[in-house]
């Protein structure tokens, strides 16, 4: 069985009473914005942003989705190809060319 301190209670709920009722007299009267809304201008940059983060999105899907799909030998060639160029450019700067 579950024993409620009453008096404990009582004296939380007359604190939190209390509390609200500082709060509500602290608060101003007018809560609502004061002036003439703000013409905040043209929602095309807005429109751009998100044709720019779609658009985005869309290249990014695709080419994980292409590197997804790549052979084996595909793979293999693409790697490869990136040795020879991190030893080319080894090479160049032992060399000092570009």
């Amino acid at each position: 069985m579950i024993k409620v301190n009453f008096r404990r209670v009582k004296r939380q709920s007359r604190f939190a009473t209390v509390l609200v009722a500082t709060l509500a007299l602290a608060a101003p009267r007018q809560l609502h914005a004061q002036g003439v809304p703000v013409d905040m201008g043209s929602h095309i940059p807005v429109g751009i942003w998100f044709a720019g983060a779609a658009v985005l999105g869309v290249v990014l899907v695709f080419g994980i989705m292409r590197n997804r799909t790549r052979t084996r030998a595909e793979k293999q060639l693409s790697d490869q190809a990136t040795r020879d160029l991190y030893a080319k450019e080894d090479r160049d700067a032992k060399t000092g060319t570009r």
